[in-house]
């Protein structure tokens, strides 16, 4: 991968990444301000170690469904 197409890695990926490593006893949540770029950290990070992952928005006020 060349300089160019480097994307950022915020420096809280290294911390999400090894709490993805260790033994599931908790779930992980990430919560902030809007648009700092919660969603592409966990993205970034779920791409490169690949665990099982279930995510869900806590942005709808309301349940839509089930689903």
């Amino acid at each position: 991968m060349s300089r160019s197409e480097a994307t950022y890695q915020r420096p809280q990926a290294a911390e999400l990444a090894r709490r993805l490593r260790e033994l599931r006893r908790h779930i992980q949540v990430v919560a902030s301000t809007r648009q700092v770029g919660k969603t592409t950290l966990v993205q970034q990070v779920t791409e490169t170690i690949d665990p099982p992952v279930r995510f869900a928005s806590a942005d709808e006020p309301t349940l839509r469904g089930a689903d």
